[in-house]
């Protein structure tokens, strides 16, 4: 029986979402107004309103002038505590701040900026939230505005769009409940899981194999001995900037001069071919790419081995540094997912 009553509470929460999420379109900015602000009495508030109803009935029927006064100043205190709660949220912006790609399985940071005209009064006990998590409890300064940071589960990698996010407030008595709810229309993209049980990175090619490997977008030859092709990554110092010139003149691109000391074979991660890979499904080799990627910066970092990523479809040059190791990510974060 209980468990039927869960399941039937359960089943009315659902639907409940799903209504107001019908009504409430995706957007990235909100201002709060008569339209969107909802203001019900609290069970404080409730039961304030039978004390008063009592004792304005007692009072009516005894005849008594004192309490006449006091059922109807606790009258007028709701009135001017109503006009208040739903105040205190009127004319407040929302807006997102910016979002940060994270791995499957780990916490997105969520960004909200609270807002007001510059003339606004301050406002106090807001409390802000997302999904059935835990409100965060703030304030907003008079015309000024304040970050309110939320924590929001990541559950699979692919595209996520940000679940209802809720405003509310109880200020000044706690009779009242004012709330609004808001519905960001930004999407941010999740990673693959990190893979922790991943062995470590695959051993790399001899330097003739590396040489069979590498792409070249310049025809052989073209290049002197001591110089390559500008690999993302390679420092400023590093350019060759005259034979670049020549390079670019020929519809070739920048060049780099190779180090004194040859630097070992260009690493590559290959969804089909990697050593490890191939007995895992679709999403765990995901993983544990991603996990490799995340080691190969690192290598990277130590001993100057540029890293690249193939995919069905999709191959991504050598390169390293943070703007590499991103969009090696967002490549396996985007692949396969609907456009």
């Amino acid at each position: 029986m209980r468990g039927e009553r869960l399941s039937l509470r359960q089943r009315w929460r659902a639907h409940w979402a799903r209504w107001w999420d019908q009504r409430l379109p995706r957007q990235d900015d909100l201002t709060l107004h008569q339209r969107n602000l909802y203001i019900l009495p609290t069970r404080a508030g409730w039961s304030l309103a039978g004390v008063a109803i009592v004792l304005l009935l007692a009072s009516i029927n005894e005849q008594v002038n004192l309490g006449y006064a006091l059922s109807f100043t606790l009258g007028g205190t709701a009135l001017a505590a109503l006009h208040q709660t739903h105040g205190n949220l009127q004319g407040i912006r929302l807006r997102l701040g910016g979002l940060q790609s994270v791995h499957a399985g780990e916490v997105l940071r969520v960004t909200v900026m609270l807002s007001q005209t510059p003339t606004g009064r301050g406002r106090m006990g807001l409390s802000v939230k997302v999904g059935d998590a835990a409100p965060v409890d703030t304030e907003l300064p008079p015309g000024g505005e304040t970050p309110v940071e939320l924590d929001v589960p990541a559950p699979q990698r692919g595209w996520f769009q940000l679940p209802r996010l809720s405003i509310e407030t109880r200020y000044p008595l706690g009779i009242f409940r004012a709330w609004a709810h808001w519905r960001p229309a930004r999407t941010v993209l999740i990673w693959p899981a990190l893979d922790r049980q991943a062995p470590p990175l695959p051993d790399l090619p001899t330097r003739a194999q590396g040489a069979e490997g590498e792409h070249s977008a310049t025809p052989q030859g073209e290049i002197p001995e001591g110089l390559r092709d500008y690999r993302r990554g390679d420092p400023l110092k590093q350019v060759a900037w005259r034979k670049s010139a020549h390079s670019l003149a020929a519809g070739g691109g920048l060049v780099s001069r190779e180090p004194a000391t040859r630097r070992s074979p260009d690493r590559w991660l290959d969804f089909e071919h990697s050593p490890g890979l191939l007995s895992l499904g679709t999403e765990a080799r995901l993983s544990r790419l991603a996990t490799w990627l995340v080691e190969a910066e690192r290598e990277a970092l130590a001993q100057g081995t540029l890293y690249g990523l193939r995919l069905p479809g999709l191959e991504t040059p050598c390169g390293a540094g943070p703007h590499h190791l991103r969009t090696c990510l967002d490549a396996l974060g985007r692949w396969g997912q609907p456009s």
